[in-house]
Parts: C-alpha cells; sequence; structure tokens
C-alpha cells in the first residue's frame, strides 16, 4: 500500500531509449537501457528526463482554440498534430512511413568555389525564424508540410552525447540559454546524414551535405535560413575539434573535420551576395513607418486605461489581460517606434535599466542594451521620452515585482536580471510571437 500510494505521488519519466515512461527511470536505466552507460551519460539522461517532464506540465497542458483550428482546417491534419505534439515534448509511436518525394532541386555552389572561407565567431547568432517561407514560393502546402514530407524534420535524439555535449557546450561557454533550436538544427542534419546514430562521419561526405542544403531550399527555406542551418554545423564541428580530445584519439578524423570547416566557408563565402540580394528583396516590400506604428495608436487608449489603474494612489489589482497588455505594449513601442530588434527586447536587463542616463536634450532617457544580435560590433541603444520612461519604470516598480512572486510561488528561482518578463515570471523567449499577441488582441 504504501508503495502504491508512493507512485500516485511520483512523476512518471519518459526513457528516451525505449519510448516509455517508467515509476523510477534511474532504477529502469540501470536493468536495463543504459546498464553499460557511464555515469556520467546515465545521470545526464535522468536529469534530461525530468527536465522534459517538467516542460511538458508546463506548457504542453495548454492548447489554443485557433492553434487546433489551423491544424483541424490544414491539409494533412494528422501530419500537423504529429508534429505540434512531438515539438511539445510527446511521444508519438508507430508513425507510418512516409515515400520520399522527388522535388526539383535547386543547384548550390560548388565547395570548389575559390571564395576564401568566411570565419565563424563564437558570438555570432541565427537571424530569425526558422520555419519561414520566402514569397516567391507558390505551392499549394505549407513549408512545415513540406519540410515534414520530405523528412527534414526527422532527427536524432538530444540526449545522446555528442549532442548533450554540444548543447552544454552552447549555454556555459557560448551562454545561449535558447541552445535547443540550434542543437535540433544539427540533430536534423545528423539524421539526413546517417539515421542510425549521430557521429562526425558525415565529414567525409561533403556531396550528400550539399543535397541536404538543396533540399532545405528546395522545400522553401530561405538563403538566409539556411546559411543558419551552415553555421550551427559549423559551430557544431567547432567544439569538438576545439574543446574535445578528438585531436589525440582520433587526429584523421580531427583533419578531416578542420578540412569540413573550410569546405563550408566555402559554401557561406559563395551564397553571401544572394542572402543579401535577399535581404534586399525583403527590404523593397516594406510597409510605410505609419502602417507598422498602426498597432500602437490602436492599443493606445486600452494601454492608457491598464497603465492608470498600475500607477493609482490606491491601485487596483490589474486583470491577467490587462498585465499581458501592458508588457505587450512597452514591447512593441522599443521594436515599432524605437526600431529594435527583437534580441534587443529580449535580452535587456535590470541593470541596464538602472544604468540609463539623461540625455540633454528634451530630457529623454537612453538605455544601452550590450546582448543583441550585433553585440559583437555595437551597442543598441535607443532614448525614451519623459512618458515613455515613466511608463517603463511603472512596470519595473509595480507589475514586473508581482510577475517574480508568481515565480517564486513556482519553486522555480525568479530570474532577477532580465528586465522583460512574462506573466509566470520566466523570461520572455520571443518577443515576435508577443508583438503578433498585441496586433491579436
Amino acid at each position: 500500500m504504501a508503495s502504491d500510494a508512493q507512485a500516485c505521488h511520483r512523476t512518471f519519466l519518459l526513457c528516451t531509449l525505449c519510448k516509455k515512461t517508467h515509476w523510477s527511470l534511474s532504477v529502469h536505466l540501470r536493468r536495463n537501457c543504459m546498464k553499460n552507460a557511464s555515469e556520467t551519460d546515465f545521470a545526464r539522461a535522468v536529469e534530461t528526463a525530468k527536465t522534459e517532464a517538467n516542460n511538458l506540465l508546463r506548457n504542453g497542458r495548454v492548447w489554443d482554440y485557433d492553434l487546433i483550428k489551423r491544424i483541424v482546417s490544414s491539409p494533412t491534419p494528422v501530419d500537423g498534430l504529429i508534429e505540434e505534439l512531438q515539438v511539445r515534448g510527446n511521444v508519438v509511436l508507430n508513425i507510418p512511413p512516409i515515400p520520399d518525394p522527388t522535388p526539383a532541386i535547386p543547384d548550390l555552389p560548388s565547395a570548389a568555389d575559390p571564395v576564401a572561407g568566411a570565419s565563424d565567431t563564437a558570438s555570432s547568432s541565427s537571424s530569425g525564424e526558422l520555419y519561414q517561407c520566402p514569397a516567391d514560393v507558390n505551392q499549394g502546402t505549407s513549408l512545415r508540410e513540406r519540410m515534414s514530407a520530405a523528412g527534414l524534420y526527422k532527427k536524432h535524439s538530444n540526449d545522446h552525447p555528442l549532442l548533450c555535449a554540444f548543447a552544454t557546450y552552447l549555454r556555459k561557454e557560448l551562454g545561449n540559454v535558447n541552445s535547443k533550436q540550434e542543437v535540433d538544427n544539427v540533430a536534423r542534419f545528423l539524421f539526413f546524414m546517417d539515421h542510425r546514430e549521430p557521429n562526425l562521419f558525415f565529414v567525409r561526405q561533403p556531396e550528400k551535405t550539399r543535397q541536404y542544403l538543396s533540399d532545405l531550399a528546395g522545400a522553401g527555406l530561405t538563403k538566409q535560413t539556411v546559411q543558419n542551418y551552415v553555421k550551427s554545423i559549423k559551430r557544431f564541428l567547432n567544439f569538438h575539434v576545439g574543446f574535445t580530445d578528438i585531436m589525440f584519439s582520433d587526429k584523421e578524423l580531427h583533419a578531416d573535420c578542420k578540412n569540413f570547416l573550410l569546405f563550408l566557408g566555402h559554401v557561406q563565402a559563395s551564397t553571401q551576395k544572394q542572402v543579401s540580394k535577399e535581404v534586399t528583396r525583403k527590404r523593397e516590400g516594406c510597409v510605410p513607418l505609419e502602417k507598422c506604428v498602426a498597432v500602437l495608436e490602436a492599443a493606445k487608449a486600452d494601454f492608457l486605461n491598464a497603465m492608470e489603474i498600475l500607477i493609482a494612489s490606491e491601485p487596483k489589482e490589474l486583470s491577467t489581460k490587462q498585465s499581458q497588455l501592458i508588457l505587450y505594449y512597452l514591447e512593441a513601442l522599443l521594436i515599432l517606434r524605437h526600431l529594435q530588434r527583437p534580441g534587443v527586447v529580449e535580452h535587456m536587463t535590470v541593470k541596464e535599466w538602472m544604468l540609463r542616463r539623461v540625455s540633454g536634450q528634451g530630457g529623454h532617457v537612453v538605455v544601452g542594451v550590450k546582448e543583441h544580435k550585433n553585440a559583437a560590433t555595437q551597442v543598441a541603444t535607443f532614448a525614451l521620452s519623459q512618458e515613455e520612461e515613466m511608463w517603463f519604470d511603472a512596470y519595473f516598480t509595480e507589475m514586473r515585482p508581482v510577475f517574480l512572486r508568481k515565480k517564486r510561488k513556482h519553486m522555480d528561482g525568479a530570474d532577477e536580471e532580465t528586465f522583460f518578463i512574462s506573466s509566470t515570471g520566466n523570461p520572455i523567449h520571443n518577443a515576435s510571437n508577443d508583438l503578433a499577441r498585441l496586433h491579436d488582441k
């Protein structure tokens, strides 16, 4: 009876090897799936399972009605549902194989291009969302559906030691707190190169690598997004070349990795001009500034009403919708009015807010943000008017502490550094999504 009561209050954890949940994952792994593994790999697998279970409980149980409608009304609702379940951390078994399509694959430049390889520094970062579709791709299915049909979403488990070590490197050495997307990029590439197990022998298959990049382009990914995949692969290789013992354990493979990095540099350099043209074409279609800030004008009255409640001498409790409106509006103000990248909003810190300084002209307050896309070359700065500073300060002193208390209530430890945090007390991860939510409201 005691064991039954204990099991009722125990979180069942998923074994990523046998794809089954177990009351005691540690016992299962020691007896079955990882009985010959090292203690380090064993401990990492258990910790990863706990993290994934926590993320599933936090993010996987709530579904938006509009999302369900989009999935059901899509041409392939089953594929869309499976993909969404997998993104949320669920496991779908017995998926029937999909026959490989034969789309027309555009040519990519040859690796023999004599242009010098472009260097990839540790400070470089992804330059946009992964699932973007260029305007000139006119097909009957969405980009996600084409990627799924081509098998380009298939990937190895991120729990494999090769990928786990890379994820740790991204977080600890490069300070990339949202490293999952980049690890997923590499996991998909490694699956394409060898579906049996992740390994480094892809460095001896440059032609197959070019085929993979061509398939990405053929599915409709923009040239910039394909470049992002190349950056992820380069960073993965740079990690293994410079931060592991491969130099001593396998000198021949180490030399092949270094040569493959040169090959990837040639691919990057030869396609950089095409990426620049693509960006220029996008800018030519930009809407006028007054249309960009139309959402700010439309939401301003409701925002001011909520702000008046927030700063009243006898403040009333804000509703959840009013709190979200204030947060989304301030984020949108920086992106649309002050023309800052979403990364500036996501990485702005409390310290940077506290170090704001008054400009000599018009009483504007200048804020500098160090961590953003171009952090290696410049500090992002913006100047707030006195009214805007009052709004930001009211959010910081009145609303943000309430969010932090909710975080502490969930016993996850509050993030004291990030300026913009969600109503759950977690740092915001995608300011562009918040901007879209403001449009919806």
